[in-house]
């Protein structure tokens, strides 16, 4: 007779096969490049809905169906477990953001936090049907291509924005809110593509350092490349620290494969380069623009002044965080478990600190169950596809420390889907753990 654990496996290995579940999730990893709204409506301003937002009922209610299986497969591994857990309490202290916005006359709030807590879900769902449709070898394939296609097309799209082929896609406010800056159809923030890109460089060296997943090397150097143009391009100086870290983290695990990638990819830059050299010039005025110019002091990189640096750099961050810290000093009773899901309402503003903003929202618990989901990661054992556990291991490094300067592991609307396509991205790089030897 069967075991339990017999039986839910065998239905996840049928739910795997579902070309209804599969297609739906294909879709799911477009609507995380194509943040363009598909549908405007009019609450308190411009509103718009986009493609997650429509395809991610079609995940609910698989979710929903099978939801007995699945919760049996969330508590088999921390990574997702762990993460169930910070949605959870993060749905039960959106209790309070309610009352607050029911007290404080901002109802509308109370539609808005609840479309990111949908948003939420949609994106911690679709991880896990990732999860089961990627144990096959070929959806995982895939899925990848996928990925390097709709990256390449983002990334080509702000390219010929700077050309002046392509137009502005986002509205008038958004240009006056973020200067215009061209970002393609991922979204008018410059967070939006830098992070993009920067997972999906990362995600790509990962994949082509480990052979035995046959993913053609021309396609993923063609990524490499389309996303490393991407990245540049999208003057976030938060993006270009969190490679910085990546690739410190990947030098240090493993010398040989790092100078194997950059001359791999140094070649293929040259390439590019020769044959237009007119691309990577305009990388290069972005990063100058947006780096190089900004600091009032070169000398200061030789000296090691931080503070200066952040000062020069963090465009304001540093006052935020010195704002949110003076709050939770003068309201220490938020502390512990914080003011409400998505409640920055009474502050004004987030404190582009994750670390801050979760205290100030879910208070010190909920940071425990967030930080204790990221650190879970660093507890895999990649005893086959060592190279993807180090290319995971350095992604999770360079977000914990480019969370300090952000909220892009999170649900606001100017970060869109960032979060959706990290944990696609770290469910590519997990799942071959559970591939047989044959």
């Amino acid at each position: 007779m069967p075991t339990k654990k017999e039986i839910i496996e065998k239905r996840l290995a049928t739910l795997g096969k579902s070309t209804f579940l599969k297609l739906t999730l294909f879709v799911i990893l477009v609507s995380y490049f194509y943040n363009v709204a598909v549908f405007n409506y009019s609450i308190t301003g411009n509103n718009e809905l986009r493609l997650y937002d429509f395809v991610g009922m079609l995940v609910m209610y698989q979710f929903y169906q099978n939801r007995v299986i699945l919760g049996w497969f969330i508590k088999q591994e921390k990574f997702s477990h762990y993460l169930w857990i910070f949605i959870q309490w993060c749905m039960f202290m959106m209790i309070f953001t309610f009352f607050i916005s029911y007290i404080t006359e901002r109802l509308t709030w109370i539609l808005r936090t609840t479309l990111f807590m949908y948003h939420f879900l949609i994106f911690y769902f679709s991880f896990i049907f990732f999860l089961i449709l990627m144990r096959n070898v070929k959806i995982l394939r895939q899925l990848v291509y996928l990925h390097i296609i709709m990256a390449s097309i983002a990334s080509l799209v702000v390219l010929l924005q700077h050309l002046g082929i392509v137009a502005y896609l986002w509205s008038e406010l958004d240009r006056k809110a973020y200067g215009g800056f061209f970002s393609g159809i991922l979204g008018p923030n410059k967070i939006v593509l830098g992070m993009i890109m920067m997972i999906s460089v990362i995600t790509f060296i990962g994949l082509f350092i480990q052979k035995e997943l046959k993913i053609n090397k021309l396609i993923l150097i063609s990524g490499i490349i389309f996303a490393i143009l991407g990245l540049g391009l999208s003057g976030s100086r938060t993006s270009y620290l969190g490679l910085s870290i990546f690739l410190l983290y990947f030098f240090v695990r493993s010398t040989g494969k790092f100078i194997y990638m950059s001359i791999i990819v140094g070649i293929a830059i040259g390439i590019v380069s020769s044959y237009n050299p007119e691309v990577f010039s305009i990388v290069t005025d972005v990063f100058e623009g947006r780096v190089v110019n900004k600091i009032s002091d070169p000398s200061l990189i030789a000296e090691g002044d931080v503070e200066q640096l952040y000062e020069d750099l963090g465009a304001g961050r540093k006052n935020l965080s010195l704002m949110y810290v003076d709050y939770l000093l003068e309201h220490i009773y938020i502390v512990p478990f914080g003011s409400g899901f998505n409640n920055f309402i009474l502050v004004g503003n987030s404190a582009h600190n994750i670390y801050l903003t979760l205290i100030n929202e879910v208070g010190l618990l909920g940071l425990f169950f967030y930080v204790r989901w990221l650190v879970s990661y660093f507890s895999l054992n990649f005893r086959r596809f060592q190279y993807l556990g180090i290319t995971l291991k350095g992604l999770v490094l360079a977000m914990m420390v480019t969370l300090l300067f952000g909220e892009h592991l999170y649900i606001y609307r100017p970060i869109f889907a960032i979060l959706g396509l990290f944990l696609f991205a770290t469910a590519v790089l997990l799942t071959p753990r559970y591939y047989i030897k044959s």
